[in-house]
């Protein structure tokens, strides 16, 4: 849905000049794609940014404005500082409008069971889709309150697509599904009487140890 709209400058800085823009509370990006003739460089603010990624994601279809332009876009990278994972640098991706395009989907889940057996285990977290760039949703929802005996499972094929838009990720693909619970296996009488008989060699061994110091 691109009646979204979220704010951008223009940016004339480059480079590792750059740094001087993070510093400042900005993040720098380009917006590029089959639509656009040359680059556009930009910045935007951090605090924004970070807000309006986490709920959009970067499947969702919005506009881009800036002074003295704007392009319908996508979020299609976000670089980031690997240890304290603030962005570093933006790509928004313009498509063109009329022609299908592939790409990664959310996959949200919806209406567990409350007396599921098992562990709910989610195989895979986004599934690849193709439609026209207006068609494509934001998020894939997936009922899972079906899921209740170790063992069931969700595949793609499953799944309801909005219309227009087709799954491109396998139809058997596992998206998510229960598992028996983990957990330590039991000791055994043997076990058990084989740590009894070296807890009873490491007292006898102690104990001739500290005979051997009484003597000296």
């Amino acid at each position: 849905m691109d009646d979204i709209v979220f704010a951008a400058e223009r940016r004339s800085l480059l480079g590792k000049k750059v740094k001087q823009l993070r510093r400042g509370g900005r993040i720098p990006g380009i917006v590029y794609g089959p639509i656009v003739s040359e680059t556009v460089p930009v910045t935007v603010d951090r605090r924004d940014f970070d807000r309006f990624y986490r709920t959009n994601g970067h499947a969702t279809l919005f506009t881009l404005r800036w002074d003295g332009g704007e392009e319908t876009v996508y979020i299609h990278d976000v670089q980031e500082d690997a240890i304290r994972r603030a962005p570093l640098h933006v790509e928004f991706f313009a498509p063109n409008l009329r022609k299908s395009l592939r790409t990664l989907v959310p996959l949200v889940l919806h209406h567990p069971n409350p007396d599921a057996e098992g562990v709910l285990t989610q195989v895979r977290a986004e599934v690849e889709v193709e439609g026209l760039p207006r068609s494509i949703p934001s998020q894939i929802n997936a009922d899972i309150s079906g899921l209740a005996a170790i063992g069931d499972g969700l595949h793609v094929s499953d799944l309801t697509m909005p219309e227009g838009i087709t799954a491109i990720t396998d139809g058997e693909e596992l998206l998510v599904h229960l598992v028996a619970e983990t957990a330590e296996e039991p000791e055994t009488a043997g076990e058990a009487a084989e740590g009894a008989e070296t807890a009873v060699d490491a007292d006898a061994s102690a104990d001739a140890s500290d005979s051997g110091d009484a003597s000296d």
